[in-house]
C-alpha cells in the first residue's frame, strides 16, 4: 500500500494523526514513512498497525509505505481505508477527503 496524507493549505497541519487498521487478513505489515514539504512523521517505519502523530504545513505531505502479508486462508476482496485527522483548532476546509 501507498498512503499519502497531504495538505493542500491554507493553514499549517501540525499534530494530525494518520491512521491505519490494516484488515485481518493481513498476518503482518512493515511500514516506512517520509515526508516531503515540510511535512514530518513522528516515526520513520514501524509494523502493524498505523497510528502516527505528523506534522502537515501548508504543501507538505507524508508518504507511507506498507507492505502486507496476506494469509493463505484469506478468500475475497481485500479493502483497506487510512485516515487522517486534524488536530484541535486547526480547521480543515475540506473535510470529506480525509479518508
Amino acid at each position: 500500500y501507498t498512503i499519502v496524507a497531504s495538505n493542500p493549505g491554507p493553514s499549517n497541519a501540525p499534530g494530525s494523526t494518520v491512521a491505519d487498521t490494516f484488515p485481518a487478513a493481513c498476518t503482518s505489515v512493515n511500514w516506512t514513512c517520509v515526508g516531503a514539504g515540510g511535512g514530518t512523521c513522528s516515526g520513520a517505519s514501524g509494523s502493524g498497525n498505523i497510528s502516527q502523530t505528523v506534522n502537515l504545513p501548508a504543501g507538505g505531505s507524508v508518504t507511507y509505505t506498507a507492505t502486507c502479508a496476506i494469509s493463505s486462508a484469506a478468500t475475497g476482496a481485500l479493502a483497506n481505508t487510512a485516515t487522517v485527522a486534524v488536530a484541535a483548532g486547526v480547521t480543515d476546509p475540506t473535510p470529506g477527503n480525509n479518508s
